[in-house]
C-alpha cells in the first residue's frame, strides 16, 4: 500500500466492532469531488473487525490506502501512530472518526482554504441523534460563532475568515470543531501529539495546543460531515451509570493535564479551573446517585481519582451539601 507524500493526510484511528462502519467512511473520502490529492492512513488499533477485511473489495483504491495494525492501545495511541508515520513532504492534515461519513466537497473546500494561506480549516458538522449541528450548541456569551462578525472569503463555499483571536475563542468553545472537519497546515505544528492518557477529553488538549500555534484560520458554515455513533462513550454514558462515573473523570484529568500543560492567561485559567469544579460536583453526584441505586460502583476508579486529583476528595462534603440543599429547594 502506499507511502507516498500527498498534499493532504486523511487520518483515520480504527476500532469497531460491526462490520460496513470503516468500509462507509473511506468511501466517503474515495467519493470527493474536486480534489483528489490525498492519501489515507487507517489505524487498526486492534480493532474486532480488522481493517483489511473492511477494506479489502476497495480494489481499484488501494493506492491511495495505507492501513497500519498496532495491539489496542486507545484512540490517542492510534492518530499519534497515523502522526508518526505521516510522510514528512505532507501539506495538510486531516483528521477523520472511523464512523463518519464526509460530504463530497469537504477536501476540496478545506484545501482552497489552506492554499489561500490560513493555517487551520474546519468546518460544520451534525452528530447523530443530537438536534442541531455542532455550530448550533448552546454557548456561553463570546463563545457563539456569528458570521456578521467575520469577513466571507468565499460565498460558495460559505468560506470566512476568522476575525479575532482564535486561540481565546477555542478555550471557551472548542466542540465547535468537529473530530472530522478540522485540516491544519503541517508545518505549523509537526511534533504535537494526543495525551495517551486521557480517553475523552483528548481532542480537546489536541486542539487547543494546535490552535495556540496557528495564525490565520478560516471556517465555513457548510455541514460537511455527518458524525456517526460506533464505538463511542459519549453516546453511551448515560447519566449515573458506570461509564458516566468514568467519563466525567476523564474529564476531571482533561483540565488538570489542560491547566498542566497550555498556557493560559488569567481569565482562561479562570474558565478552565470553573469547568474543574463543576466536573467534581458532576462526579460526587454520580457517585450518589450509584449508591442511591445500590448500583455497582467502580471503587478502583474512585480510588484513581482520588489519588489523580486530590482536589475532588476536597470538594466532596461541599459538593455533597450543595446537592443535599439544591433537592431540598426542589421539594
Amino acid at each position: 500500500m502506499s507511502t507516498q507524500a500527498h498534499k493532504v493526510a486523511v487520518l483515520i484511528p480504527y476500532y469497531q466492532r460491526r462490520a460496513g462502519i470503516l468500509s462507509n467512511t473511506v468511501r466517503s473520502v474515495l467519493a470527493q469531488q474536486g480534489f483528489d490529492d490525498y492519501q489515507i492512513i487507517v489505524v487498526d488499533d486492534g480493532a474486532p473487525v480488522p481493517a483489511r477485511d473492511e477494506l479489502k473489495d476497495l480494489k481499484g483504491d488501494q493506492e491511495r490506502i495505507r492501513i497500519i495494525e498496532q495491539p489496542n492501545a486507545g484512540p490517542g495511541a492510534a492518530r499519534n501512530t497515523a502522526l508518526a508515520n505521516l510522510p514528512a513532504e505532507t501539506d495538510y492534515v486531516a483528521f477523520l472518526d472511523s464512523d463518519d461519513e464526509l460530504q463530497p466537497s469537504y477536501l476540496a473546500d478545506a484545501v482552497h482554504a489552506l492554499d489561500l494561506g490560513y493555517d487551520l480549516f474546519f468546518g460544520n458538522s451534525q452528530r447523530a441523534d443530537i438536534d442541531g449541528s455542532r455550530f448550533d450548541w448552546r454557548s456561553g456569551p463570546g463563545a457563539t460563532l456569528e458570521t456578521a462578525d467575520h469577513r466571507l472569503i468565499d460565498s460558495e463555499r460559505e468560506l470566512y475568515a476568522f476575525q479575532g483571536d482564535f486561540f481565546d475563542f477555542v478555550v471557551y468553545r472548542s466542540n465547535i470543531i468537529g473530530p472530522s472537519t478540522m485540516m491544519y497546515r503541517q508545518a505549523i505544528a509537526p511534533d504535537i501529539r494526543y495525551n495517551e492518557q486521557v480517553y475523552n477529553g483528548q481532542d480537546r488538549i489536541f486542539k487547543l495546543k494546535l490552535c495556540q500555534q496557528v495564525g490565520p484560520v478560516a471556517f465555513s458554515t457548510k455541514r460537511y460531515a455527518q458524525e456517526g455513533k460506533g464505538i463511542n462513550i459519549f453516546d453511551s454514558a448515560g447519566w449515573g451509570s458506570e461509564r458516566s462515573l468514568s467519563f466525567t473523570v476523564s474529564y476531571i484529568e482533561m483540565c488538570k493535564v489542560v491547566l498542566k500543560e497550555v498556557p493560559l492567561n488569567e481569565r482562561q485559567r479562570a474558565h478552565v479551573k470553573d469547568h474543574l469544579a463543576r466536573t467534581r460536583y458532576t462526579f460526587t453526584a454520580n457517585l450518589l446517585h450509584q449508591a442511591r441505586q445500590r448500583a455497582g460502583i467502580d471503587w478502583k476508579v474512585v480510588a484513581k481519582t482520588v489519588r489523580y486529583d486530590p482536589g475532588t476528595l476536597m470538594s466532596f462534603i461541599p459538593n455533597v451539601t450543595k446537592i443535599v440543599l439544591h433537592k431540598a429547594k426542589l421539594a
